[in-house]
C-alpha cells in the first residue's frame, strides 16, 4: 500500500512548451541548478535546488532519474526561520553584553543590525533548517510534468526554477486532489511506490 493508492497525494500538472532533447541534457540541466546545502555562516537563510527523488541527499548522480517513460527527480528547499520571540532574548543579551564591554548607554542602528546578524548566525549554527522535498515526474511521451504538491508557495518556487533549469515556459494544466481521479494511475504508482511506501 502507498500514499498514492490511499489517495493522500495531491499534484499539479504542467505542460512545457518544448521537450528536452535527451537524458544527458536533462542531467546537465539538473546539475546546473542542483541543491546546495546552506552554510550556517552564509548570509542566505534559504537554498532551493534539485535532488534525487529517492535519495534526497544526492544532488550529483540522480541515480533514480529514469523510470520507464518518466524522468523522476525532486525539488528540495532548506530554510532557516526564526520568529521574533525566538530571536529576542538572544538579541537583548548580546546587546547588553556589548554595552557593558564598550561602556555604552546607546547602540547605533548599524551596530544593532550587525549584532542581530551575529545572533542569527549563532542560532543557525545550533539548529537545523526546515526541509521541504517535493517529487516531480516528467512524462517523456505526453510531455506533461507532474508536481506532487498543490501548495502555492511550492508551485511558484517550482515554476521559477524549472523554467530556468530547462529554459522552457510552463502552462498549468490541472490540479488533482487524488490520484484516483485520473486514468493511468497504475503507470505512475510503481515509480513512486518506493518513495511513498508505508507500513
Amino acid at each position: 500500500m502507498t500514499k498514492l493508492l490511499k489517495g493522500t497525494i495531491t499534484r499539479t500538472i504542467f505542460k512545457p512548451d518544448k521537450n528536452p532533447k535527451n537524458i544527458s541534457d536533462i542531467r546537465e540541466s539538473l546539475e546546473r541548478f542542483a541543491f546546495k546545502k546552506i552554510d550556517p555562516m552564509d548570509i542566505r537563510d534559504e537554498s532551493t535546488g534539485w535532488v534525487d527523488a529517492i535519495m534526497s541527499f544526492d544532488s550529483k548522480n540522480y541515480s533514480s532519474l529514469m523510470h520507464d517513460r518518466f524522468m523522476i527527480f525532486a525539488l528540495r528547499t532548506d530554510k532557516f526561520s526564526f520568529s521574533a520571540s525566538q530571536i529576542r532574548p538572544h538579541l537583548e543579551e548580546a546587546e547588553h553584553v556589548f554595552k557593558i564591554e564598550n561602556n555604552l548607554d546607546y547602540i547605533a542602528a548599524q551596530q544593532r543590525k550587525e549584532i542581530k546578524e551575529q545572533v542569527i548566525k549563532k542560532l543557525k549554527m545550533n539548529s537545523i533548517p526546515k526541509v521541504t522535498i517535493t517529487e516531480v515526474a516528467w512524462d517523456m511521451e505526453s510531455n506533461l510534468v507532474h508536481l506532487f504538491s498543490q501548495s502555492s508557495q511550492v508551485v511558484v518556487r517550482f515554476t521559477d526554477i524549472f523554467e530556468k533549469t530547462f529554459e522552457v515556459n510552463l502552462e498549468t494544466i490541472e490540479l488533482y486532489d487524488s490520484m484516483k481521479q485520473i486514468k493511468g494511475t497504475g503507470r505512475i504508482e510503481p515509480v513512486f511506490g518506493k518513495i511513498w511506501s508505508v507500513q
